[in-house]
């Protein structure tokens, strides 16, 4: 019974470890991860590094990138022009040009590279050959899994994906097998919101799905819409209007992103940038020289060339002393994901 708990308390005690928030800074020259009381994770020593995903990290010295775990220990040498997240236990690397997987021992699993590739999903990864220029999928042994008759394909989903053949769609399983036909018209499939115009001349504008113009051609970009909510671009000023195409803000940033799960959007006015929510309301004022968006409750700020973190009322919880903020704060075991919420269509 004893040995019992003791389980159950290293699993609750690693799973908390996990989860701990770290953000990579560079301080005097060098990278190295902070946690969220300021203090040092990792000492800085990296010439350059991306935050973790599921407990790795990507890291470069000497223009070679090579992967550390969460101890700071190298468990991938220093020899890739790039190397990627890990999905399926592989990571997706570039070497000369071309494309190839490794493991977690830093193995290659295909003495093959390829033209392109694309991150493993469900055990399976597209892999372009150089042959023939065609597309197909490889197992995580580096085995050939279909034919390479696909001019492009899709990620797995569970047992089966999309894939192209001139201008057919297909979905196939684990096997390369055709189980279902697709229609070719899928492209013009209405979408809620649809642009019309021409972005580089500054004549874009937005119709529903009805084909009603909501907004004229005056604009030069538009964004996603997060509920009902996207920001706007005219004559290089930023504003926000709802999916009726109503003006709820006027263009008057020169810099806006999208909602963060705090509702506050970072904005630049001026030369400095601050904190708006969705109706505008300025929460956190424009006193920055520079600034990030907020992720896990921090934003980074940068002021007289020091970069630090504020939480969503503007205070500094880690007063600015580093040189550059690389990137969030995030978990240990965090997976790949976008910094904003918002809809595709």
């Amino acid at each position: 019974m004893k040995s019992v708990i003791l389980t159950i308390f290293s699993l609750i005690i690693l799973g908390c470890a996990n989860n701990k928030l770290v953000a990579p800074v560079k301080f005097d020259g060098k990278y190295g991860f902070i946690e969220k009381n300021g203090n040092w994770y990792l000492e800085p020593k990296f010439d350059s590094i991306r935050n973790f995903t599921n407990g790795f990290a990507d890291s470069y010295k000497n223009g070679k990138a090579g992967i550390i775990n969460t101890k700071g220990e190298l468990v991938i040498e220093h020899r890739y022009d790039f190397i990627g997240s890990i999905y399926d236990d592989r990571f997706l690397v570039l070497l000369n040009d071309k494309y190839n997987f490794i493991d977690l021992n830093g193995q290659l699993i295909s003495p093959e590279f390829y033209d392109d590739a694309e991150d493993f999903s469900n055990g399976l990864a597209p892999i372009k050959f150089s042959e023939n220029g065609k597309w197909g999928y490889i197992n995580k042994e580096g085995k050939l899994q279909t034919d390479t008759i696909y001019d492009y394909v899709y990620d797995f989903n569970k047992k089966q994906a999309k894939v192209e053949i001139g201008n057919e769609r297909f979905v196939i399983n684990r096997k390369g097998e055709i189980i279902d036909t697709l229609k070719t018209d899928y492209k013009k499939t209405k979408r809620k919101l649809s642009l019309i115009g021409n972005s580089n001349s500054g004549t874009l504008g937005r119709v529903n799905r009805n084909g009603d113009i909501i907004m004229k051609g005056i604009y030069t970009s538009f964004g996603y819409v997060q509920k009902d909510k996207f920001w706007y671009n005219k004559q290089g000023k930023y504003g926000i209007a709802d999916t009726t195409g109503t003006i709820l803000i006027k263009p008057i940033y020169e810099y806006l992103t999208y909602f963060s799960d705090n509702g506050l959007a970072l904005t630049k006015k001026g030369n400095k940038f601050g904190y708006i929510n969705e109706n505008g309301i300025v929460i956190i004022d424009f006193k920055f020289d520079d600034a990030r968006g907020f992720r896990n409750g921090f934003a980074g700020v940068k002021v007289n060339g020091k970069w630090g973190f504020i939480d969503k009322k503007g205070r500094f919880v880690i007063e600015p002393k580093f040189d550059r903020i690389q990137d969030e704060f995030k978990p240990l075991n965090s997976e790949s994901e976008k910094m904003y919420e918002y809809d595709y269509e």
